[in-house]
């Protein structure tokens, strides 16, 4: 028994070690969005304070795991008064809830990202907005570009671009829609982020573990802890 629980490590280290920590921060061309189509009016409130971190294997996306995480305090719908109502106590209540948060459980769709080849999959993982969290799907595009001359144009790094979308009910998450704007705000909104994100930020301080996760380094000692999660970017603080 404990020889199978050895192996079982040793593979799951394994898959760690060849995965890859791919990180994106400070760089306002990633945005997400948050888009309500009501029968009176259409809304698009944009964030371009995007951080991401990601632990991914590019050729086995079994055991991929990630965050992303968007600040709502400077979500911008382009009108600064109904910007100061979507943030108010009475609706996303930023003060105490002040960032939205997809945390990554699993991919399907794709077992493997080819070399700046869009690929087509869908992210199960779970929302979190005003406090609630719930389950989602995303549908998502993931597009792996190994460090060229090329992509050095952009930033150091294997880059890791990722375009996502899915659903949410306000109700689900617990923000009601005030009387005063009903027919102008919809209870289903879309949700859609896009960055990229690069490993070379292994070592800067958006990554959660600090120096990066994935070197063989930390992974000598075998601790047990870290199988648990302790460098799992979605493991809570």
């Amino acid at each position: 028994m404990k020889t199978l629980k050895a192996l079982a490590v040793l593979f799951l280290l394994t898959l760690t070690i060849n995965a890859q920590t791919f990180t994106a921060s400070g760089d306002n061309r990633n945005q997400a969005t948050f888009e309500s189509n009501a029968p009176l009016e259409d809304i698009v409130g944009v964030s371009n304070e995007v951080e991401a971190v990601a632990m991914i294997n590019p050729a086995d996306l079994s055991h991929a795991m990630g965050k992303v995480s968007v600040n709502l305090n400077v979500l911008k719908s382009g009108i600064d008064l109904r910007d100061e109502h979507i943030r108010s106590e009475m609706w996303l209540n930023t003060a105490k809830f002040p960032n939205a948060e997809f945390k990554l459980k699993s991919i399907s769709g794709a077992s493997s990202l080819a070399d700046s080849k869009p690929t087509s999959v869908k992210l199960h993982g779970s929302f979190t907005v005003h406090g609630v969290s719930k389950d989602v799907v995303a549908n998502a595009k993931l597009t792996y570009f190994k460090e060229s001359a090329k992509t050095k144009g952009k930033m150091a790094g294997n880059l890791l671009k990722v375009k996502a979308n899915f659903e949410i009910k306000l109700g689900d998450y617990g923000v009601m829609i005030p009387k005063m704007v009903v027919g102008k705000l919809d209870q289903n909104i879309k949700v859609s982020v896009a960055f990229i994100a690069t490993d070379a930020g292994s070592k800067m301080e958006g990554n959660p573990c600090g120096p990066n996760p994935c070197s063989p380094d930390m992974h000598k000692a075998m601790d047990h802890k870290m199988m648990k999660g302790a460098c799992n970017p979605c493991s809570p603080k």
